[in-house]
């Protein structure tokens, strides 16, 4: 299989031409010198309002996402933009999503919003939808597959969750959706946590699509591998079935999964509707090694202090993508997880990054790169706040991957995938 891949990847590769490329990741290699030029401050104070609102919305600390500021009926939940409709799409396999679109006249480039592994789905990125739409970009986001909304409307039973498979063939479909809105340009994707590493997956899909979707992705804090991510929280450390338990992990699925609570539940139960095993379920769920089925600009974001994501996750992305003029990862020293400490930041990171990625975002007067949030001042440059992931080899990356949670005497399915 891996063979076949190489090959697909050589043909690819061979399809563009050279001076497109190298013009793509000269523009790839300076944005993001531009963005880690921006001055990043981990002591971010939030003030003022959050002007990506229609009502007057406070700006708040990025951990608010998602814990009381993404729960419905919390006060500290901003209402969506009145231009965000409430629709329903369908996956690939028919599985139903709630998502909320915003489209403006014209014809714009777009941005997908991929949700982590937050209960409510897309109520923990409203901020991360409001603010580029509200920088001129059409917009989608929309929940992946058994979330809160989707289970209770009844959708949720015949296609629960797997912790990435199926959910990266929900963000391929909001992609799609939203491309074929009228006046829709270019689409890029912005991920966040597990929806990070689901965006990976959704680009590697969309690369088997004879009318690719996406242009260019952005990714923050998403897990490189998930069975070796569940593993890294394994009572006791390095064990082996029957011996391990996942108490950290279990207690986020409880908490998120509907019905479910346990990792190896929730995968047992997965399996049984789809028709194939935990492990297989796992085995999809590389992204370090979807990444090299990916042609289009792909650039990660993990922080180090992050007390959700493995520290062996960004060093798998850098292993894996070495030498790649399209691809890099980037480890700041601090900002936690998925939505960092420093808000502002955060937003000219996307924008900058879209404004230059997208075919025909630069020659849009409407998108601008400026954040809907106020600065703090002080802090450094990102550049001079990274961490060095150092070199390494695929088959270092490849050697730090775990057995099979469920059942280490089973082998390695980030190896298999």
């Amino acid at each position: 299989m891996r063979s076949l891949v190489a090959l697909a990847l050589i043909g690819s590769a061979l399809s563009v031409a050279p001076a497109a490329l190298a013009s793509t990741a000269g523009t790839f290699a300076a944005t993001t010198s531009e963005i880690l030029a921006q001055p990043y401050q981990p002591d971010y104070v939030p003030t003022g309002l959050d002007s990506a609102f229609d009502t007057l919305v406070p700006n708040t600390a990025p951990a608010e996402d998602y814990t009381t500021g993404s729960i419905p009926d919390s006060p500290d939940l901003p209402a969506w933009p009145a231009d965000f409709r409430l629709v329903t799409i369908s996956s690939g396999d028919g599985a139903q999503l709630i998502a909320r679109v915003a489209v403006h006249p014209g014809t714009h480039p777009g941005v997908v919003v991929a949700h982590g592994f937050n209960t409510h789905g897309i109520e923990s990125v409203i901020r991360w939808a409001a603010m580029p739409y509200a920088r001129g970009y059409d917009v989608i986001a929309s929940d992946q597959r058994d979330f809160f909304y989707e289970s209770q409307a009844g959708y949720g039973a015949a296609f629960p969750q797997t912790f990435g498979w199926k959910e990266s063939e929900d963000v391929l479909a909001a992609g799609k959706y939203l491309a074929a809105q009228p006046g829709v340009g270019a689409v890029g994707l912005v991920g966040y946590s597990e929806g990070a590493q689901n965006a990976v997956l959704a680009l590697a899909l969309d690369q088997q699509t004879r009318s690719h979707v996406f242009s260019a992705a952005l990714t923050f804090s998403g897990p490189a591998d998930q069975d070796t991510q569940v593993y890294s929280t394994a009572v006791p450390a390095g064990c082996a079935t029957p011996l391990c338990t996942f108490p950290a992990s279990d207690a986020l699925t409880a908490l998120v999964v509907p019905q479910q609570t346990s990792v190896c539940g929730a995968l047992t139960a997965a399996a049984t509707a789809y028709g194939t095993t935990g492990f297989s379920i796992l085995a999809h769920e590389s992204a370090v090694h979807a990444q090299t089925a990916i042609r289009v600009p792909l650039l990660n974001f993990y922080t180090a202090d992050d007390s959700l994501v493995s520290p062996v996750m960004p060093q798998l992305m850098a292993a894996y993508e070495s030498g790649n003029p399209l691809q890099q990862t980037i480890e700041l020293q601090r900002g936690e997880h998925a939505y960092f400490f420093d808000r502002w930041w955060q937003q000219r990171a996307i924008l900058l990054y879209f404004k230059a990625m997208l075919p025909r975002a630069a020659s849009d007067v409407t998108i601008g790169t400026d954040a809907t949030v106020l600065r703090t001042a002080g802090g450094a440059d990102a550049s001079a706040q990274t961490v060095a992931l150092g070199p390494s080899s695929r088959a270092w990356a490849d050697a730090q991957l775990a057995p099979y949670v469920c059942d280490t005497t089973q082998g390695v399915p980030g190896v298999v995938g």
